[in-house]
């Protein structure tokens, strides 16, 4: 149902969902942590950050993460950004004409199936999935990117 590039992407948001929200995350880490080719999700990670759904920060300390509130980010929302949401309103058949006036013999089967799944995906947020993913008993957190502290005992470098 979902492109590879769909697919990744929930996979890796919902994993940004689980992070502190004020953290950066590293590509490196998501694509290792989900057994994702990194370079691949370099780019679909881009492409959402240019739509505004990541934010993204270059350097060391840098990375991804949500622009918004998990709560506020649906599966439906990743997902359209991806791919062409107009693909499910076609002919399971491949019919050129399939409406509900020149229906295909799978057309209302077919019709009630996408409605729900739209619905389905456009009511289910990043929350959601994080939240799920938590609940699995075999279910890693993946690492934050912070900035370096001093050793302990040491003391911090004062301004010159």
């Amino acid at each position: 149902m979902f492109s590879q590039a769909s697919e990744y992407a929930l996979r890796a948001l919902t994993e940004l969902a689980r992070s502190d929200q004020r953290d950066w995350v590293l590509t490196s880490q998501l694509a290792a942590q989900l057994d994702i080719p990194i370079h691949y999700l370099a780019k679909v990670l881009q492409v959402l950050a240019r739509r505004g759904m990541l934010e993204s920060q270059r350097g060391r300390q840098g990375g991804f993460r949500l622009a918004r509130s998990p709560a506020d980010i649906t599966a439906w929302d990743v997902a359209s950004e991806l791919d062409d949401a107009k693909a499910l309103h076609g002919c399971i058949m491949g019919e050129s004409e399939c409406s509900d006036e020149t229906a295909c013999p799978l057309h209302a089967l077919w019709k009630t199936i996408r409605d729900r799944f739209i619905r389905m995906l456009q009511t289910t947020t990043l929350r959601d999935l994080a939240r799920f993913q938590d609940s699995r008993p075999i279910s890693v957190r993946l690492p934050a990117v912070r900035p370096p502290r001093p050793a302990p005992g040491r003391a911090k470098p004062g301004p010159l």
